[in-house]
């Protein structure tokens, strides 16, 4: 995780790369998963289409199996 710093001290962006893809993305303050990685720099962070390909993939495993 790459961080860059103002002359002030404070963080302004932050380079993070998914756990799962491995994509690379820059998250800005806004971000909501900006002060847990902040606060833990060994915070898992996965991208917006990994969690949602594990949320599906999760629903899916819940449902009941249709009857053929």
């Amino acid at each position: 995780m790459h961080v860059e710093y103002l002359p002030s001290g404070k963080v302004r962006l932050m380079e993070v790369k998914c756990s799962l893809c491995g994509r690379k993305e820059e998250l800005t303050k806004v971000h909501k998963d900006y002060r847990k990685l902040a606060r833990d720099k060994n915070a898992v962070y996965t991208c917006e289409t990994c969690r949602a390909r594990l949320r599906y993939q999760a629903l899916q495993a819940q449902r009941p199996e249709k009857p053929l």
